[in-house]
């Protein structure tokens, strides 16, 4: 299907400013970190409950000071469900980001493989009329195309 909005014509310069934006950005969070695999393992998984526990747990500390044990550090466990809640909220946006560029890249990829295919069968037609060039490009294409009878989609 042919989308009319996709005749983007991204041009090299833009192309290494969002990237550098990106790098920008992630070298901005100097803070952010790597777990092994491991480590996301030990976590413990509340699910959708996460951020009401947290909360919860938050005002309930702050309504029960006396309950804490003098080594609790308060101040930092506002900080970080307060940067808990202000990165959540930039995951979002960087999500939906990821999501749109990724059904571009599909639209962007789906029309190419199409206008290939189209060059693909142009070159199979023109080389049953000798045409120079044709067959020499029709046999590079052919190994990449689908095998027939593989349980692969015909073309």
């Amino acid at each position: 299907m042919p989308y009319n909005n996709l005749s983007i014509g991204i041009t090299d310069v833009q192309h290494q400013a969002w990237l550098t934006m990106l790098s920008d950005i992630e070298t901005s969070m100097s803070f952010l970190v790597q777990l092994t695999p491991s480590e996301k393992r030990k976590h413990l998984r509340l699910g959708a409950r996460t951020h009401a526990f947290i909360t919860t747990a938050l005002e309930l500390t702050r309504q029960n000071p006396h309950i804490l044990p003098p080594y609790f550090n308060q101040a930092e466990f506002e900080k970080d469900v307060q940067d808990f809640q202000f990165l959540g909220d930039i995951l979002i946006q960087v999500k939906k980001l990821q999501q749109a560029i990724n059904d571009t890249v599909i639209a962007l990829e789906n029309e190419s493989v199409s206008t290939a295919l189209d060059f693909y069968k142009y070159c199979q037609a023109a080389a049953t009329q000798n045409v120079l060039g044709a067959q020499e490009a029709a046999r590079q294409l052919s190994p990449m195309m689908p095998k027939k009878g593989k349980g692969k989609r015909k073309l």
